[in-house]
C-alpha cells in the first residue's frame, strides 16, 4: 500500500478515484476488479495519525 496526499503529476490510468466522506481515495484498478470489500480506518491520537486498509479478496475466506 502507499499512502501520498500529493498526486498532482503522478499517471492515474492505473488507478480508480473513489470518493468517500470528502476524502478522494485512489485504489489500483486490479485490486478493485478483484476485491469484495476495501475498509478504510483512520485513527487519530493527538499529532498522530493511522490509516488502515482492510480488504477481503473473492475466493479468500480471511
Amino acid at each position: 500500500m502507499s499512502v501520498d496526499t500529493y498526486a498532482h503529476k503522478t499517471n492515474l490510468k492505473l488507478y480508480e478515484l473513489l470518493r468517500h466522506d470528502g476524502a478522494e481515495i485512489l485504489v489500483a484498478k486490479n485490486l478493485v476488479s478483484q476485491a469484495a470489500s476495501v475498509t478504510l480506518v483512520l485513527k487519530k491520537f493527538l499529532m498522530f495519525k493511522w490509516l488502515k486498509v482492510n480488504t477481503a479478496l473473492y475466493g479468500h475466506s480471511t
